[in-house]
């Protein structure tokens, strides 16, 4: 049975509220780990009760020409993917980070970090990832083909056990108890085009002068993207390395790069 589109909008009001509430949490320094859990399990839980906000479903659906189960209509799809892009410039991944209900459901499942990707291999799964987004435009446009269809989100979401594709999402989710975040890093389309608006993004967590430089941050990242010189494009404001600086205020979401980060760029 369908979900209708009003709970469907419901849930990407939902998403489109809360975004500036958290990024004023995080600039204000009031963005706790409490309070991330919070977004994350009312994000998974709308999930299931709305599966919305599920812009990545909703990107595949549109590029295939609907087909049963929920969708939007393309000009509505872009519309939404040109808000949440803009969003994301301005802000970061917030919308990965802590709304979409694919990666606050990954996020709530993945323990303290015990295994980080090195430079090397984040830029390997980036390249994977653009391949596979435009496997998916060539598959959609030309073929009217879901690839996404592999992963069961809907069937999963849904609960719908007996569906085919609903052990494939649940394998995923369990290969996030040990590695952040697979579907968000390796599959997701719309992750393609927020990590192009965050490499950018004018508010994003910044180190400061405070910064003694011990490292801490970076052995804490699960997504490797806590150095100086990283653009932060694969940062979901998880938040573990201001949890792991051992230094008062030297790592701050901000707008402006700091003397810090400026040094570091130019050595």
């Amino acid at each position: 049975m369908g979900v209708s589109a009003i709970p469907q909008s419901l849930g990407l009001i939902y998403a489109l509220l809360a975004f500036p509430v958290i990024a004023g949490l995080w600039y204000k320094r009031m963005m706790t780990r409490p309070i991330v859990f919070l977004f994350l399990f009312i994000s998974a839980g709308l999930g299931f009760l709305l599966f919305s906000p599920m812009v990545p479903y909703q990107i595949q659906q549109a590029i295939t020409g609907g087909g049963p189960g929920p969708g939007s209509p393309l000009p509505l799809v872009i519309v939404l993917v040109a808000i949440f892009m803009v969003l994301t410039f301005v802000a970061g991944r917030i919308f990965c980070g802590q709304l979409c209900p694919i990666g606050a459901l990954q996020e709530l499942i993945y323990t303290d970090p015990k295994h980080k990707t090195n430079a090397a291999q984040k830029r390997v799964i980036m390249a994977f990832r653009f391949i596979w987004f435009v496997l998916i435009l060539v598959a959609g446009i030309l073929f009217s083909v879901a690839v996404l269809r592999i992963f069961g989100i809907k069937e999963f979401f849904y609960l719908d056990l007996n569906a085919p594709f609903f052990s494939v999402f649940v394998i995923l989710i369990a290969i996030s108890l040990f590695f952040y975040r697979p579907f968000c890093r390796f599959f997701c389309p719309f992750g393609v085009l927020l990590s192009l608006a965050a490499a950018k993004s004018q508010y994003k967590i910044r180190r400061t002068d405070a910064c003694t430089r011990c490292g801490a941050c970076e052995r804490a990242c699960p997504a490797a993207e806590a150095g100086a010189g990283d653009a932060k494009m694969e940062c979901y404001l998880c938040g573990r390395c201001i949890r792991a600086c051992p230094t008062e205020g030297a790592l701050m979401y901000s707008r402006e790069n700091t003397e810090t980060e400026k040094e570091d760029h130019h050595e």
